[in-house]
């Protein structure tokens, strides 16, 4: 085969080669930048309009416990429902409506690093405790 073939050939096998390993190294790093959300409780308000959602989120290496407000009847999504609070770690938390626009939220044990710590969401106000 001429070297004109031999170039040929290369290229022609290279392009594919290069297209599927460009395909593979995404999806492998797709799949280490993956999070896992599991939700684990939700407390309703006093009159049941709203929800204080509590997940579980694992980032590879970064576990966090997050709370959201929700109106009941929807969706829970983290991609549309603001987090108030983010911590470091799973710690319980503890959560109690003084009323349909104060919560008050504690954790056991007291987690060592806060990410988020919202004083109010919406026409909520938020104490910590």
């Amino acid at each position: 085969m001429s070297r004109r073939g031999w170039i040929g050939l290369v290229v022609a096998l290279a392009v594919p080669v290069g297209f599927l390993a460009v395909v593979l190294i995404d999806n492998v790093m797709h799949q280490f930048g993956a999070c896992r959300l599991v939700r684990q409780r939700a407390f309703a308000s006093p009159s049941g309009s709203q929800l204080v959602v509590v997940v579980w989120k694992s980032c590879g290496a970064t576990d966090s416990t997050q709370a959201s407000i929700v109106a009941r009847g929807r969706t829970f999504s983290p991609e549309d429902t603001p987090t108030f609070v983010s911590v470091r770690g799973h710690p319980e938390i503890i959560v109690a409506w003084s009323s349909e626009r104060a919560v008050r939220i504690g954790f056991i044990p007291e987690p060592g690093e806060i990410y988020k710590r919202d004083q109010r969401t919406g026409d909520v106000s938020i104490n910590y405790e």
